[in-house]
């Protein structure tokens, strides 16, 4: 009969924890990356320099977009603000920007591969109305973050 001993049960024990010890480092080094980008807890939509539309962390929604009938907006692009305020783009193909409006038919969504992934252009219908714009950060099949309702008003300049 072979004699068991406490050296013959140290080599596989030993081998297990290297294995679960280098199992939990892989496992921790990839969290670790998917935790390096920024969350998204607000936005801001800039067109010509200036804020329309915002939401800080913690805050309200403050703005609206005013379109008269059958015009179309420059450039609007938006920023994703992270819990300091801080405004920044998610970088990788895997990111892209979605929408929907309460309303069909009132506005457009148009979006042109030269302006980037992260603006816009709206053009509103030939109709007076209004409707409401949510923007989403898409990562993937799935939204990783909803603006607010975003309220777009059709409406034809009244002179005096």
């Amino acid at each position: 009969m072979k004699k068991f001993t406490l050296l013959h049960a140290a080599k596989p024990v030993t081998l297990l924890l290297f294995v679960a010890l280098f199992a939990v480092t892989c496992d921790n080094s990839t969290s670790a990356d998917d935790d390096d980008h920024a969350d998204a807890e607000g936005f801001r939509l800039v067109m010509n320099g200036s804020t329309l539309v915002e939401r800080v962390p913690g805050g309200t929604l403050s703005g609206e977009i005013e379109l008269e009938p059958d015009e179309e907006t420059a450039l609007i692009t938006i920023w994703f603000l992270d819990d300091d305020g801080d405004q920044f783009h998610p970088e990788g193909d895997e990111y892209s920007l979605g929408y929907q409006f309460d309303d069909q038919g009132v506005v457009e969504f148009e979006q042109h591969a030269e302006d980037g992934k992260w603006s816009f252009h709206l053009h509103a219908a030939n109709v007076e109305d209004h409707t409401e714009l949510t923007l989403m950060l898409m990562h993937n099949d799935h939204s990783d973050f909803n603006t607010d309702e975003i309220h777009i008003h059709v409406e034809s300049e009244q002179l005096p």
